[in-house]
């Protein structure tokens, strides 16, 4: 029977014993004592921000990182008082308020420092920050060495809690990138060993020293130095470049919608905008109100602009033409997997359903989408999945 009840049409479904679980996954996995950054940044990786941190901070984790000041002035609202680092340096027209909600700012270079410090004057609180130190990634490149930017935030009492930096997948540029084609994780030991460096230097054993994420998290133990930043593992995902994968992550997120509409259309119907699709057979259609706009099967513009992409767009769309639906995404309907066929639009889309006669109007969907992708207007329902 279909399903009725005070839900709205479209939701995500998150679940929070999920999101628990793999938390202490990666909690089990931490070395030498070190801390856990769950990292919460775009909306908690679409899973919502505030509900996705209480989870974390009740599960063990005891920093949270976001991307920025926002996000950050968000979580204080909500009344969490957990640590938080901001990954982005504040422009001069946000230090004010990271200062006043005692959030942790990101600091490359001495402006950086001098911003804050003028911040905390105003505000009438200590700023405080963690220095970053580019070792190959080049997003965040400073002319001033780690140790000059400390020194100037130590004479302007801008309290300096750390020092990280950050790696991104093979070939994103590394202090010595060449030693970790041959050995990865080679260029993390060397910051490890540059920081301690640098700690001793400025005479603070109090600094926390961190520059692993998910995958060196995985691979690499010795790199997790006094604390781990960790997004994608939490949210049940891996790094695509991770051959590791020994952890028992949980699916912790679903876009759900429902079926509004459900009829038959003849042979050689074409479906949707263009008429890209032209069935083959008398088909059941199923419409469903999600479309484009709410995220469905976006793809980054660096991957959909890929040669490989496009030829195997070209092919699905040649296909589709003839009928033939083995290419195409799909859709989850009463736990049976149904194709999408039609060009996806703004705000919906057309399911073949012929082969799943039981389906009725008014039953759940769960459909492929990018998780950030997807508005944060539509509501969370936190419920573990075995309850929804």
């Amino acid at each position: 029977m279909s399903e009725t009840t005070s839900h709205p049409t479209t939701w995500v479904a998150v679940d929070p014993e999920a999101l628990a679980h793999n938390t202490e996954q990666v909690r089990a996995r931490l070395q030498g004592g070190a801390r856990l950054m769950a990292v919460v940044k775009a909306n908690a990786y679409g899973h919502g921000l505030v509900q996705a941190a209480h989870v974390f901070l009740d599960a063990g984790a005891e920093w949270l990182g976001v991307s920025s000041v926002g996000e950050g002035a968000a979580l204080r609202g909500a009344g969490i008082d957990a640590p938080v680092l901001v990954f982005m340096p504040a422009a001069p027209g946000e230090c004010d308020a990271l200062v006043a909600h005692n959030l942790t700012a990101t600091v490359a270079r001495t402006e950086h420092v001098s911003w804050l410090h003028e911040a905390a004057e105003r505000v009438g609180k200590t700023a405080k920050a963690h220095v970053f130190v580019d070792t190959g990634l080049s997003r965040l490149p400073a002319d001033e060495a780690a140790i000059d930017v400390i020194d100037a935030a130590s004479g302007l009492g801008v309290h300096v809690s750390g020092l990280y930096t950050h790696y991104g997948p093979p070939g994103s540029g590394a202090m010595a990138e060449g030693l970790d084609l041959f050995k990865s994780g080679v260029s993390a030991r060397m910051f490890g060993a540059l920081a301690e460096d640098l700690r001793a230097s400025a005479g603070r054993r109090d600094l926390i020293i961190h520059c692993a994420a998910s995958a060196l998290l995985l691979e690499e133990p010795e790199t997790h130095l006094d604390m781990v930043r960790v997004g994608t593992l939490l949210y049940g995902q891996y790094p695509a470049q991770v051959k590791q994968r020994d952890l028992e992550l949980r699916e912790t997120f679903e876009l759900r919608s429902r079926i509004v509409n459900i009829g038959t259309v003849g042979v050689g119907a074409r479906i949707g905008y263009g008429g890209d699709f032209r069935t083959r057979r008398e088909t059941k259609l199923a419409t469903v109100p999600v479309g484009y706009a709410h995220g469905l099967c976006m793809l980054p513009e660096s991957i959909a602009l890929r040669a490989r992409s496009c030829v195997k767009a070209t092919i699905t769309r040649i296909a589709a033409s003839w009928g033939r639906t083995g290419r195409l995404p799909s859709v989850r309907i009463r736990g049976l997997e149904a194709p999408i066929i039609g060009r996806i639009a703004m705000d919906h889309f057309t399911v073949d359903v012929t082969d799943l006669p039981q389906v009725e109007l008014g039953d759940v969907v769960a459909l492929p989408v990018r998780r950030t992708a997807v508005s944060p207007d539509i509501p969370r329902v936190y419920r573990p999945f075995g309850e929804c």
